[in-house]
Formats: structure tokens, sequence, C-alpha cells
């Protein structure tokens, strides 16, 4: 005997079956959203720490290698002017190669590195490519991916330098007792 389905559970059927694949695809495409992320953060975050190490050294920033030539060269002063525009490029550069691999659906639209004698911050943005045209919608999705990391240029020994000039410096000045008494007298 043969079980016949009645009219009702096919029109439900009908109605719900969209919204089921819907939010399968939904999901599908958020993971993807997470992991092109963290795949760019991590990135990110990696080369940043390459790049504070090439910020106190001449060297690599892709394989690391010092130039102790170059290091022998740097004048004095050479961090007081920060980080130059050309490693800013060579670190841009290094980030938009390895930012091509492994990323699922994300187009990278921006690499931007600043950099300063205390610090570098580096953002990248990207746009999710959805072929699905309700999932752009999303709000998630649709805003695209914004990341930015950042990090201390860490060089005890330049500020160990530093501090020392500054308080030689400042101990030679003449009334420099009368100033501090007077400051001392102003805190209660």
């Amino acid at each position: 005997m043969k079980k016949k389905v009645g009219a009702s559970f096919t029109i439900e059927a009908v109605f719900i079956m969209p919204i089921v694949i819907f939010v399968i695809v939904s999901i599908i495409y958020i993971t993807i959203y997470l992991h092109d992320y963290n795949r760019i953060y991590s990135v990110a975050d990696r080369i940043l720490h390459k790049a504070i190490l090439n910020v106190k050294h001449e060297s690599d920033i892709e394989t690391g290698k010092l130039y102790y030539d170059e290091i022998k060269r740097q004048g004095v002063f050479y961090q007081i002017l920060g980080i130059s525009d050309i490693k800013e490029k060579d670190i841009e550069e290094y980030l938009t190669k390895k930012l091509t691999e492994g990323l699922f659906a994300t187009n990278i639209t921006e690499v931007e590195v600043k950099g300063s004698r205390f610090k570098i911050t580096i953002t990248v943005k990207g746009k999710l490519k959805i072929p699905i045209k309700g999932l752009s919608h999303i709000s998630a999705l649709n805003r695209g991916l914004f990341i930015q990391v950042r990090g201390q240029v860490h060089n005890p020994a330049d500020y160990i330098r530093i501090s020392e000039v500054i308080l030689d410096t400042g101990s030679k000045i003449k009334g420099i007792k009368e100033l501090e008494e007077k400051i001392k007298a102003l805190i209660p």
C-alpha cells in the first residue's frame, strides 16, 4: 500500500526549504568571512613583529637576514627620523604578497604601513566577494574587512642612552636646583 503525502506537507516544504537553504549558505559564507578575517589578522600581526625588528636593525624583512655593513654605517641618530618611506613600501609589498595566499573570498583593496620612531601601524582593508545577491545585504559581509594592528618599537639600549643624556644635561643646567625646590613647594 502506498502512503500518500498530504498537500499541506508539500506546501509547507515549499516555504521552509528556501529558508533552510538560505540559512545554511549564510553560515557557510560567515565561516568563510571569519576564516579570511583571521588569516589577514594573523599575517598582519606576524609581519608587524618582523617589521619592528626590521626597523631596529637593517635586515631583509622576508628572510630576517641582518645586513651588518648597513648597521655599521648607521649614524648616532639613525632612529630619530623613524621608519623611512622605502621601508614602509617594502613592508607593504611583502604584506601584499603574503595576503595573496590562503584567502577564500576576499579581495585586498588597501594595505598601508605607517611607522614612526616608537610605533608601527599596519592597516589592511578588503572586500568579500559574494556571488549570491541576497547574502550581500548582511551587514557584516557587506561592510568588508578592516584590520589594524599596532606595535611598539622597543629598543632598550637606545632608551637608556637617551635617558642618560637627558639626565646628564638636566643636571648641568644652572638654576635647576632652585627650579626643583619651587616645584616641590607648589606640590602639597
